[in-house]
């Protein structure tokens, strides 16, 4: 049974609009990786004159949960790490030494830490599994003062 004109223009105006959405919806899938692999990227932290660099973020769960920044120190330094979330209390951070993947600080909300090497230190900051299950969502105020 032959398909009515009617009908076969409206299947080729489906069709066409079909196929028009398809490069659209790659295009968007592309942007939200870029911005998701630009939200991932460290973002380095520059000390001030006064030796203070601070940084202000919001995570949510299940998905948003972590975010990496990066500090310059000399073998030697010191400087002070510490997080403030509030009354959320569920963000941490982590202090991964120059090319290491093991972290030099378990947890913390404040510590000190002192330069063994030259180089970019990472500061990881998270939070916690139970909160990020929940889909909690936590507003943080990083701080890192140069001893």
């Amino acid at each position: 049974m032959p398909i009515a004109s009617s009908s076969r223009r409206r299947f080729v105006a489906f069709a066409a609009a079909a196929a028009l959405a398809l490069p659209l919806v790659a295009v968007a899938k592309d942007a939200a990786k870029d911005a998701a692999k630009a939200k991932d990227a460290p973002q380095a932290l520059a000390f001030a004159k006064n030796g203070h660099a601070t940084a202000k973020g919001k995570l949510k769960g299940p998905d948003d949960v972590v975010r990496n920044y990066t500090i310059d120190l000399k073998s030697g330094e010191s400087c002070t790490v510490a997080i403030d979330d509030g009354k959320s209390r569920v963000t941490y951070f982590n202090v991964f030494p120059p090319g290491a993947q093991q972290k030099e600080t378990e947890g913390r909300t404040r510590t000190d830490v002192k330069a063994n090497a030259d180089g970019t230190y990472t500061i990881r900051v998270f939070m916690t599994q139970g909160a990020a299950v929940k889909g909690a969502a936590a507003s943080y105020e990083l701080t890192v003062t140069k001893s």
